[in-house]
């Protein structure tokens, strides 16, 4: 039986290729999901900055259609909003939010938030082609699933923030770059992928500053791998011997920051040396912010090692790991000579895995309370954990792979499913089973949460209970956040902020570690140290309510 003809003319619109297929089946699976799971989610104190920056950025857009003639001014005014960090992603959630808000009844948030969507799809659609390229349709399946069955991977779907889009972005570059240097027997794909690894680079660069790391990163991966191509010959030789990506990074690189960031339109060059600045001058967050764990010798600098192995899921983080030894001896055996690994490929998939940690490690660069300034390396992580769960599936039962890498997949997935689904929507409070869960990690003294985002669950409490007009201290959700929640109808527009226990009727206090003498302000001024609602995750308190008598009805 033939299908309808509507369903023949939608099947010719998808991919030929069935590993195409299959990614963008598991790409529109999590757009999906992130849709459907992220009303739950709480805005964070980046995020609430990130809309106030995506409604002056479309209203850019607006008005320089309506008055061509003021294009610089109004990028001047519009663009000044959160100008420290590029444009494009907060573009991408002013255009989402423009096309979704026109009567579809979403939320604001939602409206945004669906950029963010999309753009977790595209970093699972380029993770399922690469891991078909490493271990066939086991690695297409697997990567993606071991980069998104961990809880505060999948809690970074949800947000309309930069962390999600750079990582995305960081791969998909990685990827064409590869891509790049297979085919350069090829003369069209080796330039369409050289001028993909330029574009990519400069939306990653557009999104965020850690892409700029990119080029030096692939450059090194290239001199280490091909030396002999720069130390013989004749200049003009060793020229051609350079790949075509990296001139097109150079060129298409600052083009696409140029057009996707009208901040830059009027004194690019000024306006660029006050970025660099302010990203070379960080704030560096003192250790206290970290937990009292990470403040022990040696921790400090294993940082980013210590949280990474404190928060993927243990079976998850052993195939990680497993990725890791695997590709170290792949990478051994080609330097021998005796296997059949690609020296480039294990090279450029374990820098990537490694040096964003590596960089976080440093001593004197900016250190935060989450994972999300490592999260480029994940992916690639994820990748060398699918290889090697595949490559174990075929070596342990050679005549049925497929029945061994689907258990060892179960083995590593399944408590990393139950894990996010567990702590959803508080992904920035999860724990593995190696810190004990949520009780452990604050036994160790670790933040029990990041971003302020986990006040969304009282808020139907103070919502019910709080006086009307009652003063209201948010210790950890910024003024955005806040104002994103009334704007939304999620809370009373009736209460009042406050910005201290002092004045405050209600004081929402969210536990962070250098912010632990508020909470004992609250109990000297509201002379009470009980609260009156909270938010638990395993009976550990994350949000806690305090009010004044009469304050809480």
């Amino acid at each position: 039986m033939k299908p309808p003809p509507a369903i023949r003319r939608l099947e010719a619109l998808l991919p030929a290729s069935p590993r195409h297929r299959l990614a963008l089946g598991l790409s529109l699976a999590v757009l999906v999901l992130a849709a459907a799971t992220a009303p739950a989610v709480g805005v964070s104190r980046d995020e609430g900055v990130y809309f106030v920056a995506a409604e002056s950025y479309g209203r850019f857009w607006a008005e320089a259609v309506r008055s061509p003639s003021r294009t610089l001014a109004l990028a001047d005014q519009r663009f000044a909003v959160n100008h420290e960090h590029p444009a494009l992603a907060k573009q991408l959630y002013a255009a989402t939010h423009a096309v979704l808000n026109g009567g579809l009844g979403l939320s604001h948030a939602q409206g945004y938030r669906f950029g963010a969507f999309l753009l977790a799809a595209l970093l699972t659609f380029v993770l399922s082609l690469f891991g078909h390229d490493l271990a066939g349709r086991p690695g297409a399946l697997l990567a993606p699933a071991l980069f998104w069955l961990v809880p505060r991977h999948f809690y970074h779907a949800h947000p309309a923030a930069l962390d999600m889009p750079v990582t995305a972005l960081w791969l998909a570059t990685v990827f064409a770059y590869r891509k790049s240097l297979l085919g350069r027997g090829d003369g069209r794909a080796y330039l369409r992928w050289s001028l993909a690894t330029g574009a990519l680079f400069g939306a990653a660069v557009a999104v965020k500053h850690n892409g700029w790391f990119l080029p030096p990163l692939l450059l090194a991966h290239w001199l280490a791998t091909h030396s002999a191509a720069v130390r013989r010959g004749a200049l003009a030789e060793r020229l051609r011997a350079v790949p075509l990506a990296f001139p097109c990074m150079a060129l298409l690189g600052p083009l696409v920051l140029l057009l996707a960031w009208p901040w830059l339109w009027h004194h690019p060059l000024e306006r660029l040396r006050e970025y660099f600045a302010f990203h070379l001058g960080h704030e560096n967050y003192p250790w206290m912010y970290l937990g009292t764990l990470l403040r022990r010798p040696p921790f400090p600098v294993l940082y980013p090692y210590v949280v990474t192995a404190l928060t993927v899921p243990a079976a998850s983080l052993a195939a990680m790991a497993g990725g890791i030894a695997h590709s170290l001896r792949r990478l051994w055996l080609a330097v021998r000579g005796t296997g059949d690994a690609s020296i480039s490929d294990e090279v450029l998939l374990l820098v990537n895995a490694l040096f964003p940690m590596a960089l976080i490690a440093w001593p004197t660069v900016p250190h935060f309370g989450g994972v999300k300034h490592w999260l480029p390396a994940m992916p690639f992580l994820a990748l060398l954990g699918a290889r090697a769960l595949a490559t174990a599936g075929r070596r342990l039962w050679p005549a049925r792979p497929a029945l061994v890498t689907g258990a060892l997949a179960a083995l590593a997935l399944v408590p990393a499913a139950w894990s996010v689904a567990h702590v959803h929507p508080f992904g920035t409070a999860a724990y593995n089973e190696i810190a004990g869960g949520a009780p452990g990690a604050a036994s160790l003294g670790m933040q029990r949460q990041f971003w302020g985002d986990d006040m969304v669950a009282v808020l139907g409490a103070i919502n019910v209970h709080a006086a009307p007009g009652a003063h209201v201290w948010y210790q950890e959700a910024s003024v955005a956040a806040t104002w994103a929640y009334q704007r939304d109808g999620r809370l009373r527009g009736d209460l009042v902020r406050v910005e201290g226990p002092e004045e405050a009727d209600i004081s929402v206090w969210q536990y962070h570690q250098e912010f632990r003498d508020k909470e004992f302000s609250t109990w000297t001024q509201f002379r009470t140290a009980r609260p009156v609602a909270g938010t638990y995750l395993d009976e550990v308190p994350l949000v806690q309510v305090y009010a004044r008598p009469g304050a809480w009805r």
